[in-house]
């Protein structure tokens, strides 16, 4: 079969927009078609538009969406089927949804889907029966039929697993980054979150070896994406991977996503993992992805985050101290807080020098307990699922009103972002590096030819994303990460500043803002209390 895969793109402007990340469900489920015989491409939106022509002569087309995504996911689905072509889908919205996604497609497959998506495929092959393949939805003579959910893999399962293709997707070389999953599940169970709600609380972990040998075939000095999210579960297996990397000599730089209290060898005592600090400054570990998530300690007991504001602030300093950037990751709008809650959250993230961070706006997504009771309460404000980015307030906070909280989530971001934060900390280390970029600049004739096309690039801040990986093929890759230390970090923060004042111009989030004022005089919060413990 001639088999197409979507991943569309969110409708308004996002932190996600310019990663030129895929997510890895759609390149693993295309390389175990591909090892079945059949003829596999991908399209990611955010690397290259959709070629209708090509799905035009597709047999099957299959869409994964998030949430935010599922419109611009419905209006393709509805365009293919309206010529006939039959349409999959997958993802953790429809998973939970999958009565309003057959209304656009024929097919839904739920849960992991990667067994379901084979088996669906085999039967239209030799059109069998549907009604004993596992976590398949499809339309049946009487209505909708929804098969019993399939189980997520187990641990042996999972290992067998072949690793993702990235190279199936269209376009794939304008990745700046190469994704890397090595595990699937959270042991934890925050309120908001959807990931145990598809992938469970087992954690299943690849075979470190595997790992290591996908590893060896990235180009040397490439960017590592570690996708997992929680990069840190076992400890012992973690460190295991980082000596592997130093055993083989491999020249890697690489970020992960991992909690806060990743830092310690013992919570109880405060003691840092200085082992597992060191194996990550030294591996090349050039960015951490932490989820802070909140400074108000009542809201982190809202979340169920089970972590505090100390192992916040420890974490900072561990960090830190080895060198390691970190971007933090913040969710605004529990119950507990209030504008004056919000602020301190931003002065915190100022004052303990966090090099980026993201404010997101606290979003009920569907299959969560925190959508359930949204729901229930009758908080929520829109099911214009394009809303459900992190972006936009869609439920009425307890303690402010929805246009307060999305007002301070966006100063937040402009305050955090200001330009002069970010000349400051650029003269800063300017200043310290100055005799290294003379002699770069002055003697690497690689970098000389390479500047003017960088200079003419500056001026257009959409070409801005490209600028890191133009200088990193002209530079020796030690070079390459003292020169990134210099201007990396202003350089995010600039962009950042310019994303957020990009994203209030966009019309559909102007209208939105300003539909949320007028709800002002109709949506109070509740009495509001202090929220800081």
């Amino acid at each position: 079969m001639k088999i197409r895969l979507i991943e569309p793109r969110a409708a308004s402007n996002t932190v996600y927009d310019h990663s030129r990340l895929p997510r890895l469900g759609l390149p693993q489920i295309g390389v175990i078609l591909k090892n079945m015989g059949h003829d596999v491409s991908i399209t990611v939106e955010t690397l290259a538009p959709i070629d209708w022509d090509d799905l035009m002569s597709a047999d099957l087309i299959g869409i994964s969406s998030t949430t935010a995504t599922t419109p611009p996911a419905y209006a393709i689905a509805d365009r293919l089927r309206a010529s006939g072509k039959p349409v999959v889908f997958g993802g953790a919205h429809v998973t939970f949804f999958p009565d309003e996604a057959l209304e656009h497609a024929d097919y839904v497959v739920r849960g992991e889907g990667h067994t379901t998506i084979v088996e669906l495929i085999e039967a239209l092959e030799t059109s069998s029966d549907l009604t004993n393949i596992l976590g398949l939805s499809y339309h049946g003579p009487d209505g909708y039929v929804h098969n019993p959910a399939r189980p997520n893999c187990d641990q042996a399962a999972f290992e067998n697993l072949p690793a993702p293709d990235v190279t199936l997707i269209r376009n794939y070389q304008n990745m700046s980054t190469t994704p890397m999953m090595t595990q699937w599940g959270c042991p934890f169970d925050c309120d908001f979150c959807s990931v145990i709600k598809m992938f469970g609380r087992k954690v299943r972990a690849r075979r470190v070896e595997d790992v290591l040998d996908d590893l060896e075939k990235v180009p040397q000095g490439q960017d590592i994406f570690f996708y997992d999210d929680n990069f840190v579960v076992s400890k012992a297996r973690t460190k295991a991977l980082l000596r592997g990397i130093i055993e083989r000599g491999l020249t890697i730089t690489w970020s992960a996503q991992l909690r806060a209290e990743a830092i310690y060898k013992d919570k109880k005592t405060g003691e840092w993992d200085t082992e597992l600090l060191e194996l990550m400054r030294d591996t090349g570990c050039v960015w951490v992805y932490v989820g802070f998530e909140s400074v108000n300690p009542a809201a982190l007991e809202a979340f169920n985050k089970q972590q505090t504001v100390e192992q916040i602030d420890e974490s900072i300093k561990a960090f830190h101290t080895y060198g390691i950037p970190i971007h933090g990751m913040f969710v605004l709008g529990a119950d507990p807080d209030t504008p004056e809650t919000i602020r301190t959250t931003v002065d915190f993230a100022i004052q303990h020098e966090i090099d980026t961070v993201q404010f997101l706006t606290i979003t009920p997504l569907p299959g969560t307990a925190f959508y359930e009771r949204m729901k229930a309460e009758d908080r929520l404000l829109s099911t214009d699922w394009e809303l459900y980015d992190g972006h936009h307030v869609v439920i009425k906070p307890a303690q402010m009103t929805p246009y307060e909280l999305q007002m301070e989530s966006l100063m937040g971001m402009l305050r955090f972002y200001a330009p002069r934060r970010s000349w400051r900390l650029l003269l800063s280390n300017l200043r310290r590096e100055l005799p290294f970029l003379l002699r770069l600049f002055f003697r690497d004739r690689k970098v000389r030819i390479a500047l003017p096309r960088i200079a003419l690039m500056s001026l257009l801040p959409t070409k801005w994303p490209e600028i890191p990986s133009i200088l990193q093929r002209a530079i020796e890759p030690a070079s390459w990460r003292r020169l990134r230390n210099v201007f990396i970090i202003p350089f995010f923060r600039a962009y950042a500043y310019g994303h957020t004042r990009q994203g209030l111009r966009q019309p559909i989030n102007r209208r939105y803002i300003a539909w949320l004022r007028s709800l002002q005089a109709m949506v109070q919060p509740r009495e509001r209390k202090t929220g800081m413990a």
